[in-house]
């Protein structure tokens, strides 16, 4: 393969001439929308900032994707970073900064995955505790106005999917997820997971820029991806209809494939030969923000995996909930009703994703399907 260099690429028009084609999101303000969420910060500019720092990127992307050689690895061999991956990252940071320069920036290529106790994942896992929590403690702010604000982290995955990427697959995605820390006055709970408020998943090789922002929908394109109980009665809206008592067997389901452990890939495999006489089709796409806007989007019924990082999953967790789908721990969740306890969070390293349910009553179903899999078979420890 001929390696392509950046400044080569900075040369080539081709991803160059289609910004006159780029969709920011127009945000709905009487959305009837699946969560509600009021926010001391204009969520509006948030999103179109951090559109317009994926539109960027995508540009070196576009120019570099199956031309560009393996600069490093992280974890082991199979875990790649290509100078694209660095490059992207500094654009993205660069804009978001400009115009949100009291706030925080937690980019993939900044944390050193291999220089902590735990392996990558004690190091990612540091690495977005300690942001976290710099952002909470933070009183860096110049008027009472901006005192009483929220602070936003913005954390970013400048191409996720980087093998994809670097094999010339249209199948990668940069993602970027803001996280609303309450400011010091507030009463909220320090102890509580915190909320990102904001997300897009952007393929440059498909166009598909999916966005999100919390209380406000999902959207694809700027067009609204509205659950089932919203949509107008047709033929492929069977929300009226009884539930069902499994629907498994009717499912595509995406399996994470997490290359950071040997022990998260032995897992994977036995949930894969667990599943696949029991599902209508099993995928591995290898990037999980483009999974899980996929899930948004209910193209997969389900997406699971181990071991996720917060940058793999920040800006899909607004989008799929938004969406009206479930992102939920990978665990048994007890029969109680309270889906509260299931849910996860930026920080939560193991989850099963699904996709806005088609009839009322079948909220968490094929979710609880999947964890009884994975449990039978011993897939959720490694």
């Amino acid at each position: 393969m001929t390696s392509l260099s950046l400044s080569s690429a900075s040369n080539n028009d081709g991803a160059n001439n289609e910004s006159s084609h780029y969709i920011y999101t127009t945000l709905d303000d009487d959305a009837d929308c699946t969560t509600t969420f009021t926010s001391s910060r204009n969520l509006q500019h948030v999103l179109h900032t951090i559109e317009h720092a994926a539109y960027a990127a995508s540009k070196i992307a576009l120019a570099t994707s199956g031309q560009i050689a393996i600069q490093s690895t992280k974890a082991n061999l199979r875990d790649l970073v290509t100078e694209s991956d660095v490059r992207c990252q500094q654009v993205i940071k660069e804009i978001i900064l400009k115009e949100f320069p009291n706030d925080l920036f937690l980019g993939e290529e900044d944390v050193d995955l291999s220089s902590a106790n735990g392996g990558s994942s004690g190091a990612s896992r540091a690495a977005l505790e300690a942001v976290l929590e710099r952002g909470a403690r933070s009183t860096s702010r110049s008027t009472k106005e901006e005192e009483e604000e929220e602070r936003l982290v913005f954390i970013v995955d400048p191409i996720d999917g980087t093998t994809n990427f670097q094999a010339g697959l249209p199948i990668y995605a940069m993602s970027i997820g803001v996280v609303a820390l309450p400011p010091p006055s507030s009463s909220s709970s320090s102890s509580s997971s915190p909320e990102v408020v904001a997300g897009v998943i952007y393929n440059p090789a498909l166009g598909e820029m999916t966005s999100a922002v919390r209380g406000r929908g999902c959207y694809l394109n700027n067009r609204r991806i509205k659950p089932p109980s919203q949509q107008e009665d047709n033929d492929q809206n069977h929300h009226h209809l009884p539930p069902r008592t499994s629907i498994l067997n009717q499912s595509l389901i995406n399996v994470g494939f997490p290359v950071s452990k040997e022990s998260t890939l032995r897992a994977s495999s036995k949930a894969v030969t667990a599943l696949a006489t029991k599902v209508r089709g099993l995928r591995m796409v290898a990037c999980a923000s483009q999974a899980m806007a996929w899930v948004a989007q209910s193209k997969f019924s389900a997406y699971f995996s181990w071991d996720l990082n917060g940058w793999d999953v920040a800006a899909g967790i607004v989008i799929v909930e938004e969406s009206g789908g479930l992102v939920s721990k990978m665990m048994i969740v007890e029969d109680d009703g309270d889906e509260s306890s299931s849910r996860a969070g930026v920080d939560t390293r193991d989850m099963i994703i699904t996709c806005p349910c088609e009839r009322k009553g079948e909220e968490g179903l094929l979710r609880d399907e999947l964890v009884e899999v994975l449990v039978e078979n011993d897939c959720l420890e490694y």
